[in-house]
């Protein structure tokens, strides 16, 4: 499952004071007793839950899913936006699992509650050991908590999906069709034709793919793919999309640009990009974002670790400044560079006086020298401006400085 934004996090714990440590630090009282943990929880599971302690594969698979699980919360512990991806997909399979063997998740929900219980008994020891304060001991147990209903919903909604597909519905095979238009590669034509007439789903020249922030339950006609469960619904629509429908929606949501069926994970990609935009105070809030409307903003923040490398690279020279100034003359820069150094819009854009502008200008053209009539040059540092600006909703111009 892609990484993103929109994605739920757990609770970390909170930093107010000495009384809490730090989160490596935790993780590291916590990391050696974690072999001791697996076998407790494993035995715990065998005993209460006799069918996962048969010979082959379910005494394996077991013991594998304990080992990611605590091996991932003791990573959230250190950092909370270490990927759950790996096991989200795990207990997705286990979900899977048990409807294939045509058994109910009764058995694989006590199995979470059984593992869950034994760790909070591992941390409750750990925390008289090490005489943890009540904050760290509440957070703990927040994270726990949420932690272990994070991994039962990922295996019910694999069992879902398991048994939509053992049933032959049209609900399954629509999920793995749009995995498969929304997933890594592409899809032969042959394949495509023959899952969308058994989904029902008649394939459009155009599609556009829409992320949305929160569950929506709306229904849609066949035309429409829908994975509407968390962390990241999504839905994939004919080309153009309806402006009113997305609305009726009652969550925010981002509109991928339109492509062929070919790229439907690129604008997919795209709206789920837009939504963490949107998210971050990057983009303006609306019930409806349209990626065609930002492709510039989008493209300048695809990558914000590459935006501030060109930044730091292109702007360096404004470094030599204090902050203040640095920002007054990075807005200064953009405005001049925008409005092909007339003096006059400057002011205006800037709403100071036009004495004012030359004054920064000629702060800018020792600073910058030769570089500022340089064409290239220029394109990068407007580029870089424009980067920078949207990467901050504060009015200090951020730093040039690593």
């Amino acid at each position: 499952m892609p990484r993103d934004s929109a994605q739920q996090r757990l609770p970390a714990p909170r930093e107010s004071g000495e009384e809490v440590l730090r989160r490596g630090e935790l993780a590291a009282l916590m990391r050696p007793a974690l072999p001791a943990l697996v076998d407790s929880i494993v035995r715990e599971v065998w005993r209460a839950v006799p069918v996962y302690a048969r010979p082959g594969e379910y005494g394996r698979v077991t013991r594998h899913g304990v080992e990611c699980a605590v091996a991932l919360f003791v990573d959230l512990v250190e950092d909370p936006l270490a990927s759950r991806d790996q096991l989200y997909e795990t207990c997705r399979r286990l979900g899977a699992g048990e409807a294939r063997e045509g058994r109910t998740l009764d058995d694989l929900q006590s199995a979470y509650r059984i593992g869950t219980r034994v760790g909070w008994r591992w941390i409750m020891r750990l925390g008289r050991r090490h005489r943890l304060a009540s904050a760290v001991m509440a957070q703990l147990a927040e994270m726990l908590f949420g932690f272990a209903d994070e991994l039962a919903r990922m295996s019910s909604r694999g069992y879902r999906e398991a048994r939509a597909e053992i049933d032959g519905t049209r609900a399954g095979l629509r999920r793995r069709l749009l995995r498969l238009l929304t997933g890594p590669g592409t899809v032969p034509e042959a394949v495509l034709a023959e899952l969308a007439a058994a989904a029902g789903w008649p394939v459009p020249g155009e599609v556009v793919a829409v992320a949305a922030e929160a569950t929506v339950s709306t229904s849609w006609g066949p035309e429409v793919l829908a994975d509407l469960e968390p962390p990241q619904p999504h839905l994939l629509l004919p080309a153009p999309a309806d402006a009113r429908s997305l609305t009726r929606l009652g969550t925010r949501v981002a509109v991928g640009p339109p492509t062929d069926l070919g790229a439907a994970a690129h604008s997919l990609r795209w709206a789920r990009t837009a939504l963490r935009l949107v998210a971050d105070g990057a983009l303006p809030d609306a019930p409806v974002t349209w990626c065609t409307d930002h492709l510039t903003e989008l493209w300048l923040l695809s990558d914000s670790p590459l935006a501030e490398q060109v930044a730091r690279q292109e702007l360096a020279p404004l470094a030599q400044f204090p902050d203040r100034t640095r920002g007054r003359l990075g807005e200064t820069l953009l405005s001049w560079l925008q409005n092909g150094g007339n003096s006059e819009k400057i002011a205006v854009d800037l709403s100071v006086h036009p004495q004012t502008v030359r004054y920064r200008v000629r702060q800018l053209k020792q600073a910058f020298g030769d570089r500022l009539d340089d064409p290239d040059a220029r394109f990068a540092m407007q580029a870089a401006l424009r980067a920078s600006g949207l990467r901050v909703t504060r009015n200090e111009f951020p730093s040039t400085e690593p």
